[in-house]
This record gives C-alpha cells, structure tokens and sequence, in this order.
C-alpha cells in the first residue's frame, strides 16, 4: 500500500508541475526480467481522478501487463523459431489492411448512391424468392392506461369502426395514457406487440382475424392494441416493409462491381506497362 501512496504521490507530482527534468523511472513491476514504469502508463490516468480511481486504475493495469507478460514468457519458450516466426503473418495483415482502406477509400470517391424506386421495384419483383417473411409482420396502434383511469369515453372509440375513432382514441392517449406508441407507419414483429402486453400473441392471423382490436389487462395497467394491418410467416413482404433491404442490397452489388472493375483496370495497366512478368507459363 506504501508503495502505491508513494506512486499517486509521483502522479500528483509529474501533473501539477509537468516537470521536463530527467528522473528516475518509477518501477511498478517486473516479469522475468521485464519492467513496467509509472512513466509509461501515467497518461492512462484521466486528468482529475482522485486517489482511489487512481490506484484503482494502475493496479488494474499492472495485472494485466504481469498476466500478459508470463504468457508471453511460457510461449517464448515452448513454441519453436518456425512457430515464432511470425513475420509473415504481420506483413500480410498489413497489405490486408492496406488494400482494405484503399478500397473503402475508393468507393468513397466513386461509388454511385443515388437509387431510384423504379430500381428498387424491379429489384423486389425480379426476385420474389429473397423476399419471405420469417416472421408475423403487423401495424398496429398501442395505448396503456393506468388501473384506476376512467377509460370508458376511450374503450367507445376504440370498439368504433367510425372513421375518425382513431384520431380521438389519439386525442384521448396524448392527455391519459401511461404510454402510447404508434406502430401504424412501419411494419414491426408481432413479437414486438406481445413483449410489451402481459398476453402472449403468437399468431397474427388469428389475432387479427378476430376483430383487429386487443383489451387487456395486469394488475397495474389496463392495455389496448388496435391492428391496421398484417403479413403471415412464409407470405411475401410487403413492398415497403423490403425497400431498405432492397437498397442495403443494390449498394453492395454496385461496391462490389465497382471494386471488381477497379482490380481489372488496375492489373490490366500493370500488364500494358510491362509491370507485371511472369516466368511461369
């Protein structure tokens, strides 16, 4: 403890005076003959930490450099000079890299972004097959009350088929609803519906089916869920409910495309220059 005190000391020291004068590294540990100085690691310590964080913060640091460091050792020893020779495998995650962030760098500059709804439309009706649900899709609107409101004037609207029932069930939510979500402007999972009632919904169809209407209620909340439309397991998306996908998709065809155009041009030049040889026929 002495040892660490004497340490925070040197920290308080090295950040009020920012003394530029050569000093005597402080040593914190050593593994088989390797040092680790407060020194090297003092900028780890965030500017203001008081002295238990401090500590806190070195001693975590220590541990793991002695960790490292011992397994560092037992590999030094037991694996082979072949094994250890592990030059090769840097320089290659080197030109990995290298090539990786010329390429992004690259479809930076020249990647064509903009894509048209008629692109995406041709996309989803070319390849209806990519296009199946996984699971039960919904629209959907969902309002909580708490137990004791009066939720009379709200269970009128909502039991309606007038076509203005959900504008004032809206009206009624923004002023006494626990909480209200509007689920009706993008298609979700039914799962998304059932996790947050205390009913479990495991089929959209028969739920749906049954009258596009859910009451019900726990012992602190009385809940209601007013479905505007949905989509089976197994049936096509809906076009809209696809069309980001459909871009996620024609974006990566085109990088793809564009980086196999640009390897074409590139080697293709290297050839024309006299650039590449090949002894190997």
């Amino acid at each position: 403890m002495q040892k660490f005190r004497y340490i925070f000391l040197l920290i308080i020291f090295f950040s009020v005076f920012s003394c530029k004068e050569e000093t005597k590294k402080t040593e914190l540990a050593s593994v088989f003959g390797k040092k680790l100085y407060l020194e090297d690691i003092q900028d780890i310590i965030p500017k203001g930490s008081n002295k238990e964080d401090s500590l806190m913060i070195l001693r975590s640091k220590v541990d793991l450099w002695t960790r490292k460091q011992t397994l560092l050792n037992r590999a030094e020893i037991n694996l082979s000079a072949e094994q250890k020779d592990i030059n090769y495998i840097v320089e290659e995650y080197r030109e990995s890299l290298l090539i990786e962030k010329y390429k992004q760098e690259y479809i930076k500059q020249y990647l064509d972004t903009g894509i048209t709804l008629a692109q995406i439309e041709s996309y989803y009706n070319e390849y209806p097959e990519s296009f199946i649900l996984n699971n039960d899709i919904v629209k959907a609107y969902y309002f909580k009350f708490d137990s004791n409101e009066n939720v009379n004037l709200f269970r009128q609207y909502f039991l309606s088929d007038n076509k203005d029932a959900i504008i004032k069930m809206i009206n009624f939510a923004d002023n006494k609803a626990a909480d209200y979500i509007d689920f009706s402007q993008n298609w979700i999972d039914l799962s998304i519906i059932s996790d947050i009632l205390p009913i479990s919904l495991n089929n959209a169809e028969s739920v749906v089916n049954q009258s596009k209407r859910i009451q019900t209620r726990d012992k602190n909340y009385i809940y209601f869920v007013y479905f505007t439309d949905y989509k089976l397991k197994g049936q096509k998306m809906p076009f809209d409910f696809a069309e980001e996908q459909i871009k996620t998709i024609l974006l990566n065809k085109r990088k793809t495309n564009l980086i196999n155009q640009l390897e074409v041009k590139i080697y293709k030049n290297a050839v024309k220059n006299g650039r590449i040889k090949v002894y190997i026929k």
